[in-house]
């Protein structure tokens, strides 16, 4: 999926930082930058990251991530979401919290499969997948016309599935039981960070 040259262009007004003046902070006046891009390779992203709960746009494409932390459940204002030419191989059930998301970009990633989760998505307009090795069942669906919205029906369907057995069973589907049992991506990556030269950007 193309991305409007305007997002990359380093010249672009609205992906800079504005430093305020030791006059706007006297006057009491705040920063009111909505969004970050953070570039360069980057492996692991900062823990404060997650404490930015105002952000509406959050790009972390073009970077080296494994694995996308669980953290970004938090960010419940975002409404757009890039991912896209990473290396990851899984998301976190928590990216169905953000539920204000009207683009998601993941594109060029390792994904095999998606969380169900990302049904309740209801406000999103825009799903980039393609560049993924994805099931066939999933890539049909996202195919059609309308293939976002009916591919968002078709796991919110799943999602409520699981859970009216967990209700009737008192447990899991011994697939979801076996894939809970795994070690987490987190403790199969090495604990060594490093070291990545990154840029961060607010607008």
């Amino acid at each position: 999926m193309s991305r409007n040259k305007d997002k990359y262009d380093n010249n672009n007004p609205r992906r800079q930082q504005t430093f305020l003046t030791a006059e706007d902070i006297a006057s009491g006046k705040k920063t009111c930058w909505h969004g970050v891009e953070i570039t360069g390779s980057v492996r692991n992203l900062s823990p404060t990251l997650w404490k930015f709960e105002h952000l509406t746009a959050l790009y972390l494409n073009d970077n080296c991530l494994m694995r996308l932390p669980h953290q970004i459940g938090q960010l419940v204002n975002l409404r757009t979401l890039d991912l896209s030419s990473n290396k990851l191989r899984s998301l976190p059930a928590e990216l169905g919290e953000l539920i204000q998301l009207r683009e998601l970009l993941l594109n060029n990633n390792l994904l095999r499969v998606l969380p169900y989760e990302l049904g309740k998505l209801f406000h999103l307009h825009v799903l980039g997948l393609h560049g993924n090795p994805l099931g066939k069942d999933v890539m049909s669906i996202y195919n059609e016309p309308n293939g976002t919205n009916k591919l968002l029906t078709y796991m919110l369907d799943n999602l409520s599935g699981m859970y009216n057995y967990f209700y009737k069973y008192g447990e899991w589907p011994l697939l979801i039981a076996a894939v809970a049992t795994l070690p987490s991506m987190a403790m199969m990556e090495s604990a060594t960070e490093e070291a990545a030269t990154s840029t961060y950007g607010l607008y």
